[in-house]
């Protein structure tokens, strides 16, 4: 192995073991709660914020809708999705806030709205921020067989595609001097979450799968290119999640059956992958004059919460808090279904999503990387 990637992964490890392990147990905040009250909540009152923009890349972790405008069986426009979004279901995959939801509380801005369902009068006055996350959606387009099975979904390609056809291209013209539409995006957020998919259901339909590694040095040199594609279209903050352990949620383990805890076939080609990313950051910033990229270690978050649950506010880390279509822990929710009373107990919603509790531990967890894009102590 290269020294340098060795170096980069010993690093990043330390800094891994370090960010997590001492618990953290503190329920959702109130779904209209303001800035100057969720920062108080945090105990970060004195940071100042300055984030003009949050632009939102990635799957169904992160869609706050988009998939409701395609031809896909991958929604969530039902209840009891939603029953914590103020009772409304809005394809949010979850009961809840999404983790940038959070963020954009945190940053006091509007929810980043899915850029399917804005008007053209929508696109031209949106400043705040899109999201372009679509459920299902990859670093890479979708196998054949994935798309027959599941429908059309936005690919990250596509995703960059309406971020500089629907949203760059109409915002342009509300700003007066280029220099001040370089300066808003160079201060926007860029948040990605994406490669699940590519590493759980992609690799299911691939015809004939390669090995572990050459498939996320793949996945790692495509999701570099997508990265700086965003770059040369003005984008400067970079906030990149690693691939949760897929091979420990519900779906895995009642699919599967593993003898251990987990998959671990699956969870060992993520972790392969992973461990690409702190070097393929830490390579792209210089190369990218301005840039900045921080990496959120999901992965290790997932773990630390598995190791310890109660630590982390959790009672039940196994099993989907609604009653799922397939009724045996492998589907999404049933419609109208009702779920657990103790949804902020539950890691996951359904058998696939996690709650909006562990949605908004991934917020705060990440808390003094994402402040060092955004914010800054007065």
């Amino acid at each position: 192995m290269d020294f340098a990637l060795v170096f980069c992964v010993s690093v990043f490890s330390i800094v891994s073991q370090s960010r997590f392990g001492n618990g953290d147990v503190l329920p959702p905040p109130p779904f209209s709660i303001t800035q100057a009250d969720l920062l108080r909540y945090l105990s970060i009152e004195n940071i100042k914020i300055d984030l003009p923009a949050l632009f939102v890349f990635g799957d169904s972790m992160i869609d706050s809708g988009n998939n409701n405008f395609l031809p896909t069986i991958v929604k969530a426009n039902y209840s009891p999705y939603g029953i914590d979004f103020d009772g409304t279901p809005t394809g949010r995959i979850t009961n809840g806030r999404t983790v940038v939801d959070f963020i954009a509380q945190i940053a006091g801005l509007p929810f980043p709205p899915p850029v399917l369902g804005l008007s053209e009068v929508d696109k031209r006055k949106t400043l705040t921020g899109v999201n372009y996350g679509s459920a299902a959606g990859g670093v890479l387009p979708q196998p054949p067989g994935a798309a027959q099975v599941f429908g059309h979904v936005l690919s990250f390609d596509e995703q960059i595609g309406f971020f500089k056809n629907a949203t760059l291209d109409y915002l342009k013209d509300e700003f007066h001097v280029a220099e001040n539409f370089s300066l808003y995006l160079s201060k926007s957020l860029f948040f990605i979450h994406i490669g699940s998919n590519d590493f759980g259901v992609y690799w299911e339909f691939m015809e004939k799968p390669i090995g572990d590694e050459k498939y996320a040095q793949h996945i790692s040199r495509e999701l570099s290119k997508r990265l700086q594609t965003l770059y040369k279209l003005g984008a400067r903050k970079f906030f990149v999640n690693n691939v949760s352990p897929l091979g420990c949620n519900p779906y895995s383990r009642n699919k599967m059956k593993p003898e251990t805890r987990c998959v671990e076939a699956i969870n060992t080609r993520i972790s392969t992958y992973n461990k690409l990313l702190p070097c393929l950051l830490a390579d792209l910033e210089p190369s990218l004059p301005g840039s900045k990229f921080v990496l959120g270690d999901l992965f290790s978050l997932f773990e630390e919460v598995y190791a310890s649950p109660s630590s982390y506010g959790f009672k039940n880390i196994e099993d989907s808090c609604c009653i799922d279509t397939n009724k045996n822990g492998t589907g999404p929710c049933l419609p109208n279904s009702s779920p657990c009373d103790d949804r902020n107990k539950n890691l996951y919603f359904d058998a696939f999503h996690v709650s909006d509790s562990m949605h908004f531990l991934w917020a705060r967890k990440f808390l003094k990387e994402l402040l060092s894009l955004i914010g800054t102590v007065p």
